[in-house]
């Protein structure tokens, strides 16, 4: 990536440590949202002295999202692995603890491409329920770096992402329970989803939505099904019609190629049965089009 130096104020400004963040605020995390990847940020000394912006890289058309939402992240990216069966990118799930104003920890479930192999070998072989990072983060506005492990010259460099909309009764963090089928509208099997199987686990905020299909505890390894599939895009809600609409704009894992925003969109007709279990069932399902396929969803508190 090109190297650009950042003005020493602008540095000290946006970069330094500091107690000015609210991290600590669990009623509303300053770090809650949907962030962009930037670029990186490098030190000498632990002073920043350059930072590689991905636009202007070898690879501008690399993309990296990450969501903290309730006590959960999604992360994911496009990162065109040539080397394994998933050429769509990776993408991880887990929890997060906000400890202090600088300070917090993801432990990380679940993943999606290379990133899902990673975590699940990692996992059965230290026979643990998640692999921990502590992240060293710093926002000011904006703007958000971060370091992870013994990783001291250099930090994510990341941006927040405009809301688009205001909150709706899908903001927040959701994992697939069951899969009802459907024969010319009638519901003839409901199968229930262990998450030890299969985790698809989704945040919708701020008029976006990431998720995250870990297929690693059902598929052979072998397979490419094994590095599971995940998504990015923006949706919009009307709840007088009950119908949600996503716009997919990139995936990963599995799942290769991207779409201009807010183009090829995808129906869902909507059911609550409260604030933290709702129906989906794709508009085109009981025509065929999507085989009569009902997800159903339960918030992840």
């Amino acid at each position: 990536m090109k190297k650009i130096l950042l003005p020493i104020t602008l540095s000290i400004i946006i970069f330094s440590c500091g107690n000015n963040n609210n991290l600590k605020d669990n009623s509303s995390p300053e770090i809650y949202g949907f962030w962009n990847r930037l670029g990186t940020i490098r030190y000498v000394n632990n002073i920043p002295v350059d930072t590689s912006l991905i636009k202007n890289s070898k690879n501008p058309w690399f993309k990296q999202i990450k969501v903290y939402k309730d006590g959960n992240v999604i992360w994911i990216n496009n990162a065109r692995d040539t080397l394994t069966p998933w050429k769509g990118g990776s993408g991880g799930y887990g929890k997060i603890k906000i400890h202090s104003s600088d300070s917090l920890t993801e432990m990380i479930s679940n993943g999606t491409g290379s990133w899902g192999t990673y975590v699940k070998n990692n996992k059965d072989s230290l026979d643990i329920p998640y692999m921990t990072f502590g992240i060293s983060a710093d926002i000011k506005g904006n703007a958000y770096n971060q370091k992870w492990g013994n990783n001291f010259e250099q930090s994510e460099y990341w941006g927040r992402m405009e809301k688009l909309q205001g909150k709706t009764k899908f903001d927040g963090a959701w994992k697939r329970v069951y899969q009802i089928n459907f024969v010319n509208g009638i519901a003839v099997d409901t199968t229930s989803v262990p998450s030890d199987a299969v985790l698809d686990a989704k945040i919708f905020s701020d008029g976006y939505y990431t998720y995250q299909v870990d297929q690693t505890g059902l598929a052979d390894p072998e397979k490419p099904e094994y590095g599971g599939y995940g998504g990015y895009g923006t949706f919009e809600y009307n709840e007088e019609k009950n119908i949600l609409t996503e716009y997919q704009e990139w995936g990963s894992g599995g799942q290769v190629g991207s779409s201009p925003p807010k183009s090829n969109p995808i129906y869902h007709d909507i059911k609550f049965y409260n604030d933290d279990l709702f129906l989906q069932i794709g508009i085109d399902s009981l025509e065929g089009n999507q085989a009569g396929r009902g997800l159903v969803y339960k918030r992840i508190k």
